[in-house]
């Protein structure tokens, strides 16, 4: 499936200071509006016209390793060839494999950032790969497919309707109509408080990595534990008609998928921190109407250039990741309670604050400096996220005046989509705004 093909890294041309902000938002000017089919019953409540700036998005598919390529070709033929949900009731379909988040799963960069590993494992196993959340919504809220159609099945003899929101909870979800439990209301849940019920449903799937740690994962797991369950699924058990789907979880590491491409198939491209990345991610997903309407508003009120605008001039994105202790190696992290400050936010107040401030100003002065370098004639603007929302009131109050934007300057405070719990789907908007907004940053 492999052939060698060597493809020049990105260079981020951002300053970014964390693990954080991953590859997804290091260049990702490409996009595309053309949709096979038609995705409206998807998308979050607030329906959206396209811009003329979405629908001139192109994406860079030259950036994409050929194995990579053949995989979304295959599965776009395959999911015409078995439209609905014949992809999984048909004897003649392939398997699929679907990236399940049925209770707590990490943030975007844990659910995103492994988009590489995801693609891999499907690819290898020569299944349709999906993506299905429970928590905080279902994915559609936020992001809906662009190219390629990743989305679960919905069967429409079943007791849940679209009407352009997203899908509704329904009371009787043990008495719906569906002929399969791929289709059980349970799965489509939109709310938080039910998330339980789509963890049972996404149980009835078997896994593959079924009786391996598919968290914390050892050298143990990437030296053999991946190749036996691959094999298992490619010529063992799985193979059985009753496992045609497939769930997994894992979280991917990127230099392991980076030495597995290169020892085992010759392949020289990473994926993640290369240009193959963003192209993958646009091929994905494009937002949904909902999450469309709220960047827009964003970009406007935070008077920062227009998304894919590419006359409007550009902004840098600084990001100070400061609560998670194992960063900062000699230094005291205190937390605002007793515990853990990357659970329970950053002590703002002595050595803390300083130790967050030093940081934020150390990232503010070397985006300055590139940019001086860069652009010495244009007024500048930056984009300053942090993970304490005192950091970033902080730089946006003191250099507010020297071009910085911050994000909470909207009135709206950013959730973090597996941590904050119980909240109305569309209150999770902000994670994916962050998100996109630094993926437009110079």
């Amino acid at each position: 499936m492999f052939k060698s093909r060597s493809l020049l890294r990105i260079v981020t041309a951002g300053i970014v200071v964390s693990f954080y902000i991953y590859s997804i938002i290091s260049q990702t000017r490409y996009m595309s509006a053309t949709l096979f089919q038609d995705y409206s019953h998807y998308d979050s409540p607030q329906q959206l016209n396209e811009s003329p700036s979405q629908q001139q998005r192109q994406i860079n598919t030259d950036a994409l390793p050929k194995w990579l390529s053949e995989y979304f070709d295959w599965h776009i033929e395959m999911r015409k060839k078995f439209p609905g949900d014949t992809i999984l009731t048909h004897p003649d379909s392939p398997g699929v494999l679907i990236k399940a988040c049925a209770y707590k799963c990490g943030g975007l960069h844990d659910r995103l950032g492994g988009l590489g590993w995801d693609l891999y494992l499907a690819n290898q196993t020569r299944r349709v790969f999906m993506i299905h959340w429970c928590i905080p919504a279902p994915i559609e809220y936020y992001l809906v497919p662009n190219l390629v159609d990743w989305t679960l099945p919905y069967d429409p003899n079943s007791s849940i309707t679209y009407d352009g929101y997203a899908a509704k909870d329904n009371s009787n979800a043990n008495n719906n109509n569906s002929s399969s439990f791929a289709w059980d209301d349970r799965l489509f849940s939109n709310t938080t408080k039910s998330h339980i019920h789509c963890d049972r449903a996404v149980g009835d799937w078997p896994g593959l990595f079924d009786g391996y740690v598919e968290y914390g994962q050892g050298e143990e797991f990437f030296e053999s534990h991946v190749d036996i369950a691959l094999d298992r699924a490619i010529h063992g058990d799985y193979t059985a008609q009753h496992k045609k789907i497939l769930r997994y979880k894992v979280l991917g590491v990127d230099q392991r998928l980076e030495q597995r491409l290169l020892e085992l198939h010759n392949e020289s491209d990473p994926i993640a921190w290369s240009d193959a990345f963003p192209a993958m991610f646009w091929t994905l997903f494009k937002p949904a109407k909902g999450l469309q309407k709220e960047l827009d508003e964003t970009f406007l009120h935070m008077k920062i250039s227009t998304p894919f605008d590419y006359n409007a001039p550009p902004f840098y994105a600084l990001h100070a990741r400061i609560r998670h202790p194992r960063g900062h190696i000699g230094q005291e992290i205190l937390a605002k309670v007793t515990g853990n400050p990357d659970k329970h936010g950053l002590l703002w107040d002595g050595e803390t604050k300083r130790f967050a401030v030093k940081i934020a100003e150390h990232a503010f002065q070397c985006a300055q400096k590139k940019h001086l370098q860069k652009h010495p004639l244009h007024v500048q603007q930056y984009v300053f996220y942090a993970d304490s929302e005192d950091l970033v009131t902080y730089m946006g109050i003191e250099h507010g005046a020297d071009g910085v934007r911050v994000r909470n300057m909207t009135g709206v405070e950013a959730l973090h989509i597996d941590r904050q719990q119980g909240h109305p789907p569309e209150s999770y908007y902000s994670a994916f705004v962050d998100l996109f907004i630094a993926s437009q940053a110079s």
